[in-house]
């Protein structure tokens, strides 16, 4: 099947590594595959390489990049509905498609759906679209009246729902939003289908990156990857861990950002927090850790794929019940994780305390739920996702040809 696949940008992220893994998958598969980015003076390029190797990827063609980009933020400043350089993005999706005969187009995020629903329209190629976040963030924001980069949000994502083919969902909390919000525009349109990750296994064990960061073989490692923003709840991570008040017990963290900056310069002085900064290889350091967390309070949660990782690796997780974490850590009636709940819109340091410490003293626990998250991480097997998805672009494809 000739299948493409479109984003706005490569940078690290659960969408776009979601979009290169997939891809990577297809092509194994002996599918033709190319990933159309748009901008790609905004992102990293290098990560394709790194989690698709040999897959293509094709950015639009726009003179100017610097100058596009100012007028079309003067244009949205003025609140003019109109953007110069995705006139440009426009034609070159057009004709890569024309080049390689997509018969699917597979979208990803909002402001991509938009472009890809009129290019199909126009050359009569079907549209599918995954949702990660941003048409629920986007409402929440508009509805308590927080900027977006986003002119009539409500008309454009009803837009493309009308559109669209079939709205993949990764979480219960995205269907629960679309059939209350815009159940008109996605009747018998949405499926949930979780995200596929397909990687090779991390090298050893982890004890040659611990000795690298000055951890003993026997002291026990909490540990957390993720993007450096606060809401993802590096704090709260931090202010549990000092409780622990523990000898031979490390906290590494795995990120960067302003908000990580500032942390590693408050706590520079505590040789049992590790702040590594940003990774090519997370997986080498998420072998290192015994317990990995993420007390996120991000609005936008929905299925994060540090999470997916850290059970790939076989790790018990400590987490918020922010989007649909609480699924991904049971499968079968097996539990691989604690799950803290959000209370006013925070994660409690003293309950985060109280999971870590349980899970250093009840080893037995701890065991079964280690063991467990291999269970877990079945619910994210890559052939199961191709599957479904396959099943999703030929019923797309069917319709066209019946419409």
């Amino acid at each position: 099947m000739n299948i493409l696949l479109a984003t706005e940008v490569i940078v690290p992220g659960g969408a776009e590594a979601f979009v290169l893994r997939l891809s990577k998958a297809y092509q194994d598969r002996g599918h033709s595959v190319v990933v159309f980015g748009f901008y790609e003076d905004q992102g990293d390029s290098n990560i394709a390489r790194i989690i698709a190797p040999g897959v293509e990827v094709v950015w639009a063609k726009y003179p100017f990049p610097a100058l596009l980009q100012k007028i079309d933020g003067l244009l949205f400043r003025l609140k003019i509905d109109s953007s110069v350089r995705n006139y440009f993005v426009r034609r070159s999706l057009k004709k890569l498609i024309r080049r390689q005969h997509t018969e699917v187009m597979h979208s990803h995020l909002l402001k991509v759906d938009a472009m890809c629903v009129q290019v199909g329209k126009e050359l009569n190629v079907p549209v599918v679209t995954t949702i990660h976040g941003d048409y629920l963030q986007f409402y929440n924001k508009t509805k308590n009246n927080i900027p977006i980069p986003l002119l009539h949000y409500k008309r454009k994502a009803a837009k493309n729902l009308t559109a669209l083919k079939k709205v993949v969902c990764i979480s219960d909390k995205q269907l629960a939003f679309f059939n209350d919000i815009f159940s008109r525009e996605t009747n018998t349109k949405l499926i949930k289908i979780y995200n596929g990750y397909q990687s090779a296994k991390p090298t050893g064990n982890g004890m040659a990156t611990r000795q690298n960061l000055g951890i003993k073989d026997t002291d026990f490692v909490f540990g957390m990857v993720s993007r450096g923003i606060a809401e993802k709840g590096w704090q709260t991570a931090i202010d549990a861990f000092l409780r622990l008040a523990q000898d031979n017990t490390h906290l590494v963290l795995v990120g960067d950002g302003e908000h990580l900056t500032k942390l590693k310069n408050d706590y520079r002085d505590n040789n049992s927090i590790h702040f590594t900064g940003n990774s090519g290889s997370p997986l080498e350091l998420i072998n290192t850790f015994d317990v990995a967390l993420l007390p996120s309070v991000y609005a936008s949660e929905s299925l994060p794929t540090v999470v997916i990782e850290y059970l790939f690796c076989g790790k018990p997780v400590i987490a918020s019940d922010a989007g649909e974490i609480s699924n991904m850590l049971q499968n079968e009636g097996r539990q691989a994780g604690i799950i803290i709940p959000i209370k006013d819109g925070a994660v409690s340091s003293q309950e985060l305390y109280a999971a870590m410490e349980r899970y250093m003293s009840d080893t037995v626990l701890y065991h079964e739920h280690s063991s467990n998250a291999a269970t877990c991480f079945e619910q994210f097997d890559m052939d199961k996702c191709i599957g479904s998805y396959m099943d999703v672009y030929k019923n797309a494809i069917n319709a066209k040809e019946l419409s």
